[in-house]
């Protein structure tokens, strides 16, 4: 799915700009439509549903067969038995309100014929029991809630498809959108969109979304590399093939047409529980051997992220498997026994898979994605997401009181309320994020700000090169660093101080490189992509490969580069890292250009007192001389 995958090990090569606008539009587009579909459920707040107390099967035509009737119910009221045929027209309204599909008004009766087990035919009038679909605050704020997490979910994964476009986060966030609620879509799609008991194509499409689950598997086989580059090409070949075969077979067995079946037939649910169950064991399975086959070193960076992920999986098969199975196989009036599966689901899309990606991506820098998302962007989503879930709480307890007395004043106290929510909760996310997610990167960040800060009083080039080279390595935990320094204006930069380098590697840069008539050209931080031929031979390797140029300028003439490696992990430096190493660079320019005035000063200092001295020695001289040509 991915529409460019990237190289995995090493220094990686970042996506060009153009391929993450495509990749990001791309995977935008798609949630917008998921969530604009599936946010439309909410209007099943106001859904009152027929009941009329029997359980049956549809058979031909639009008929349904009445296979028990419960005790006192509106069925067993109107004298119906099992072995009776209701036989409805979709052509007239009242029939779907009758077979539980449309809004239920108050007071409700309605006339349809009834075919009985001798052939003959009855026109009955039925007066249903009314039942709200959600009946209960907790059913509500549960829909929302799973509704709001799906929605975290797809937001998150769509940003880090544009980030770091490859097949496994691809995967990742196809699988979270088969999280979103079709069991509902389909209550609120045959209650206020479906017009003919033909088959539709949102229908399909819209319920077979559930069936992206099983995209999991590839996602946790690719996690934490981007792509399947280890497998052979018949072997991918052969796994997407069989993916794509798995769900073009089952998928259309979730289509809804009313008067025709059940929206979920039971064939169709056991085969999706059956995947659901196979794709969350295979996927454990595969995150168990990726933590197992992972250089001891590198263990104690994934695990907690592998585990994060396995519980993720379990956690959507559970809910799927144990919580829904029951609800999708049956015909209940009401949406209550949903609503602890939306609980679940909601915190497993909505904080426990956001919550893995922010450690595998900020923390421990898992998934690489640092280099086109800095701290703030991770400010503004996160406060937006919560934003926006506060602003659809508080329109969602303005819609549960509407209808009281007292809505107007609850209403400007909800106001108020959320008013003060927004002023604090800003500050607040900010600062949560910046100690959960942040805390060791802002330690780092710092103490580099500290070395800026002392940088105007160093005395001497040996502890600005420091300054430049040794501390940003130390604190970012960089692979390599390396300051080149020119001596004369026309002359090469000569490597004078490195870390992650040895004597076999380049020694200087030429001054005619196309690296450095850049880097004088611009004065700005230059990003090595690997694709063009910025550096010369005998550079590092892996993570040590130099991935950013930094120039350091003095009035205007380029003086000294430094190059720096990727993160000891291979992971590349983010925005706020490059403007803070660029703020290293001026700083040291500026305390560089200060040593050499100091150092003019100093010679001119001894060059005066040299002249003094010489000046004396001359009268000195002078005077003998004098003496001698008087004697």
């Amino acid at each position: 799915m991915g529409l460019r995958g990237m190289a995995a090990g090493g220094a990686r090569q970042q996506p060009r700009t153009g391929v993450r606008v495509v990749n990001g539009l791309a995977a935008l587009l798609l949630a917008t439509f998921v969530l604009v579909q599936y946010w439309s459920v909410l209007r099943t707040f106001d859904l009152h549903r027929a009941d009329l107390g029997f359980a049956g099967a549809w058979v031909e035509g639009h008929a349904k067969r009445i296979m028990s009737v419960a005790p006192g119910g509106a069925a067993e009221r109107a004298g119906l038995k099992p072995g009776d045929v209701l036989e409805f027209d979709p052509r007239r309204a009242d029939d779907w309100v009758l077979a539980s599909y449309r809004d239920m008004p108050d007071g409700f009766t309605g006339t349809m014929t009834v075919r009985h087990a001798d052939g003959s035919r009855t026109a009955m009038t039925l007066e249903p029991e009314r039942v709200e679909y959600l009946p209960t605050l907790n059913d509500r704020l549960a829909l929302v809630a799973r509704l709001a997490g799906l929605t975290v979910g797809i937001l998150v994964w769509v940003v880090v498809v544009w980030a770091r476009p490859c097949l496994m986060t691809w995967f990742i966030l196809l699988a979270v959108i088969a999280s979103a609620p079709a069991k509902v879509w389909a209550t609120q799609f045959l209650a206020f969109e479906a017009t003919v008991p033909e088959l539709d194509p949102m229908a399909v499409v819209v319920p077979s979304l559930m069936y992206l689950y099983v995209l999991v598997l590839p996602a946790v086989v690719a996690f934490p590399r981007d792509t399947l580059a280890d497998w052979p090409v018949w072997k991918r070949a052969l796994a997407v093939v069989s993916l794509l075969g798995v769900t073009i077979w089952a998928c259309p067995g979730f289509y809804v047409q009313p008067f025709a079946q059940d929206p979920f037939p039971r064939h169709s649910v056991a085969t999706f529980s059956v995947l659901v169950m196979l794709s969350s064991l295979a996927g454990v399975a595969a995150l168990t051997r990726t933590y197992r086959r992972s250089p001891g070193q590198d263990r104690a960076r994934l695990k907690w992220a592998l585990l994060g992920l396995a519980v993720t999986i379990v956690v959507a098969g559970l809910v799927q498997f144990v919580l829904l199975r029951p609800f999708l196989l049956s015909d209940a009036t009401s949406g209550s026994a949903l609503s602890p599966g939306h609980w679940l689901t909601a915190v497993n899309t909505g904080v426990i898979l956001p919550l893995t990606l922010a450690y595998a991506v900020v923390r421990k820098r898992v998934i690489d994605v640092q280099f086109a998302v800095s701290r703030t962007v991770v400010y503004g989503i996160v406060s937006t997401l919560v934003l926006v879930f506060l602003a659809v709480l508080h329109w969602l307890l303005g819609r549960m009181i509407e209808h009281s007395r007292l809505a107007f004043g609850l209403e400007g106290l909800a106001a108020v309320g959320l008013g003060l929510v927004l002023h604090r909760a800003s500050h607040g996310i900010n600062t949560l994020v910046d100690k959960l997610l942040f805390r060791r990167h802002h330690a780092a960040e710092e103490r580099l700000r500290q070395v800026i800060a002392a940088l105007p009083f160093a005395a001497t080039e040996r502890s600005i090169a420091e300054a430049l080279v040794v501390e940003p390595a130390r604190n970012l935990e960089l692979a390599s660093a390396a300051l080149f320094y020119r001596e004369s204006t026309e002359g090469p930069l000569r490597r004078v101080l490195a870390v992650g380098w040895g004597d076999a590697h380049a020694s200087e840069l030429d001054a005619d490189s196309l690296l450095v008539r850049y880097l004088q050209a611009e004065h700005s931080a230059l990003r090595l992509d690997g694709e063009q031929p910025w550096l010369p031979e005998r550079m590092p390797e892996d993570a040590a490969h130099p991935v950013l140029a930094i120039p350091v300028v003095t009035q205007h003439v380029l003086s000294a580069v430094v190059l720096y490696g990727a993160h000891e992990n291979s992971t590349l430096p983010d925005p706020d890292e490059v403007e803070l190493l660029e703020s290293l660079a001026k700083a040291g320019a500026a305390s560089h250009q200060q040593v050499r005035i100091a150092g003019l000063v100093r010679e001119a200092q001894v060059q005066r007192i040299r002249n003094e001295q010489l000046e004396a020695s001359l009268r000195v001289l002078a005077g003998a001389a004098a003496r001698e040509g008087t004697t």
